[in-house]
């Protein structure tokens, strides 16, 4: 006897760092779903005010219609019935309650189709994203390309006045080329970083060439003959 299966919902995740092309895919997903003649939304964050609020649009000028809203609890009310595709753009600017809506929207048959920021400036892990992509179906990694190097790029730097912005700055600031570039590990910079998250090669080397510097002064002092600490690890 054939089982018949329900139809099944989902939660495809598009995150990377910004000029990753995450808005294209989320743009391309949405279209194809169209093409298939599904009954389709978008949604867009009110903060991101980049562009017209009644579209999202990728860095090299693609654009598609969306609603612009201020929360998860708007973005429900403003869903239709029936609807089979849902978009949501810049993902990290909700609050905590797009989760557990993206999850309620894909148990209820419904594909959602969700971009955003997987790590703030600093290279940490954005608000609740962590807990977003622990619970998707399918997560896309998208990377940019690093405008110092040319190496694949997975985190976003942000500029102020040409100069790397600081650990303590505001997390969310809307901007684009003007104020932030796509950076590899190696090339990403933050300003103040505090000093138990600075990469550990670094800090050994910085230890160790302040305890060589050190070793210099003291054998240095002609009072003080330099065997007395060829037994001690300076």
């Amino acid at each position: 006897m054939a089982v018949r299966l329900r139809p099944l919902g989902s939660l495809t995740i598009i995150t990377g760092s910004m000029f990753a092309g995450k808005t294209e895919e989320l743009i391309r997903l949405v279209r194809r779903a169209m093409h298939a003649r599904k009954k389709v939304q978008v949604f867009k964050s009110a903060v991101d005010v980049r562009c017209d609020t009644t579209v999202i649009r990728t860095h090299d000028g693609w654009d598609f219609n969306a609603i612009a809203v201020t929360d998860s609890a708007e973005m429900e009310r403003l869903l239709e019935s029936g609807v089979d595709v849902v978009g949501i753009e810049e993902m990290q600017f909700f609050d905590e309650g797009v989760v557990n809506l993206c999850v309620r929207l894909a148990d209820k048959v419904v594909a959602v189709y969700a971009a955003g920021l997987d790590q703030d400036f600093r290279g940490q892990p954005f608000s609740f994203m962590p807990r977003l992509l622990s619970v998707a179906d399918n997560v896309m990694k998208l990377h940019a390309i690093c405008k110092l190097c040319g190496r694949d790029a997975s985190r976003t730097q942000r500029l102020i006045d040409g100069r790397p912005a600081a650990w303590d700055d505001p997390t969310i600031l809307v901007g684009a080329a003007e104020s932030y570039e796509a950076r590899c590990r190696n090339c990403h910079e933050v300003r103040n970083m505090p000093k138990h998250l600075r990469d550990p090669e670094n800090a050994r080397n910085t230890a160790g060439a302040k305890r060589r510097k050190s070793r210099a002064a003291v054998t240095e002092d002609p009072g003080v003959h330099p065997d007395l600490f060829q037994d001690f690890n300076f």
